[in-house]
């Protein structure tokens, strides 16, 4: 199981699961948060989240939630179409994950991602 280490205020650093910890991620990538209840002392914690925290989170297996009210909704994994054998291409390598580090920089590039992956 993948472990998260934050930092609670009273507690210093605390170890949870992904389904401890709640994402909200905001359109744009500005103003997201991450939060949990402190395991040790059950203080509500809440942070800033940028770009990097929530691609962490995400990566660790936390569900992120859209902070548009109106579409509040938990991330479903299982529609997120397989990308097939594992044998289909190279190797990944370094370079790949930089690569991909600059396109998650790129406001652009994610929404038209976005915008292909919605109308399949």
């Amino acid at each position: 199981m993948t472990v998260i280490r934050a930092k609670c205020p009273t507690c210093g650093e605390v170890d949870m699961g992904p389904d401890e910890v709640r994402l909200t991620v905001v359109r744009g990538g500005r103003g997201s948060s991450y939060g949990f209840t402190c395991p040790t002392c059950l203080l509500d914690v809440e942070k800033p989240a940028d770009r990097r925290t929530v691609a962490i989170l995400v990566s660790a297996g936390v569900d992120p939630r859209s902070s548009d009210t109106s579409q509040l909704e938990t991330f479903d994994r299982d529609a997120v179409e397989p990308l097939g054998h594992h044998s289909a291409g190279p190797p990944f390598t370094i370079d790949d994950v930089i690569d991909f580090h600059f396109l998650l920089l790129d406001d652009r590039w994610i929404e038209e991602s976005l915008a292909e992956i919605r109308s399949r």
